[in-house]
């Protein structure tokens, strides 16, 4: 898998994003958790007549129990989508004619529409955001299950120039107890799933999450007599979130987190799958930040 970076010299280098999907750590996957499968089997059918509505607004209040994430409540803006990647593909679009700008070690998904999509794109932590930047973030962080360094400093730039802003929140319901800011009118979408919190993956049972209304093709989906979307992953989604907790991964696996950590000396993430690696003890699992992060869900 290829990426471009752009040096100041205007020369554009092609590099190799890490693929470490084979590796007994590699990659994010969501937990072949037996008793999140059975109700998956049990549930997983037709169900034509789901209040797609209800769902929106009860996913919305599920994703956010248990954290404090300041600013949410400006979000009322609901749409189904198929997973993240379409809420990602749909602010993308509206930007392309900015710079994009990523953290190291973000979510690959960014770095190959950076490649795709922008003419240009840089790295948050190699400059001061500028006027025509946009700006996608993953929280928590997909590098290591935390706050992004320095994302105070940059959303701030952020809100100063007016510079759009999309925030990725796939592994919230990961994550214990966490407090983190989004209070910023520069940010004007989040994106979250269950991909991560079940194992429905390819359900592609997603939520964006506005602060303005914006009339596109998502809008257009929930907007209808008929919602053009699958009504039957939304009636699993609906049902998993009402049969379990928003923290249940974490309260189910957090001590075998750390029973692994300890094992391979690193350190345990917020985001209960991921062990943090700061001595680089690890760097095939580098991602190209500071850190190498790894995934305990195939062995669990």
């Amino acid at each position: 898998m290829t990426s471009l970076n752009m040096h100041g010299s205007g020369i554009i280098v092609q590099h190799k994003l890490p693929n470490l999907k084979d590796k007994p750590y590699g990659g994010v996957w969501s937990i072949n958790d037996q008793d999140a499968i059975a109700t998956v089997k049990i549930e997983h059918r037709p169900y034509n007549t789901t209040d797609l509505q209800e769902f929106l607004h009860d996913y919305a209040a599920w994703m956010q129990k248990g954290h404090n994430i300041h600013g949410i409540e400006r979000f009322s803006h609901l749409a189904y989508a198929n997973g993240t990647t379409e809420v990602f593909d749909k602010f993308y679009q509206r930007h392309t004619n900015r710079r994009l700008r990523l953290w190291r070690g973000e979510y690959f998904y960014h770095q190959i529409q950076a490649r795709e999509l922008f003419d240009d794109w840089a790295w948050i932590e190699d400059g001061d955001i500028e006027e025509n930047d946009v700006v996608a973030v993953s929280m928590p962080f997909s590098d290591t299950g935390g706050i992004p360094y320095g994302y105070q400093r940059v959303l701030e730039q952020c809100e100063q120039l007016a510079v759009p802003v999309m925030v990725d929140m796939a592994y919230v319901n990961l994550s214990k107890s966490t407090n983190f800011n989004i209070d910023f009118s520069c940010i004007e979408v989040i994106a979250t799933s269950l991909s991560k919190v079940f194992p429905v993956g390819h359900m592609r049972i997603g939520l964006r999450l506005m602060q303005n209304y914006v009339d596109d093709t998502l809008s257009a989906y929930c907007n209808q007599t008929t919602p053009y979307l699958n009504t039957s992953s939304v009636h699993l989604g609906h049902r998993l979130i009402k049969l379990y907790k928003p923290q249940w991964l974490w309260d189910k696996y957090h001590l075998k987190q750390h029973e692994v950590c300890n094992e391979l000396g690193v350190a345990p993430s917020n985001c209960v799958i991921l062990g943090v690696d700061h001595l680089n003890k690890y760097d095939e699992y580098n991602r190209g930040g500071k850190s190498n992060r790894l995934c305990f869900s195939k062995i669990w």
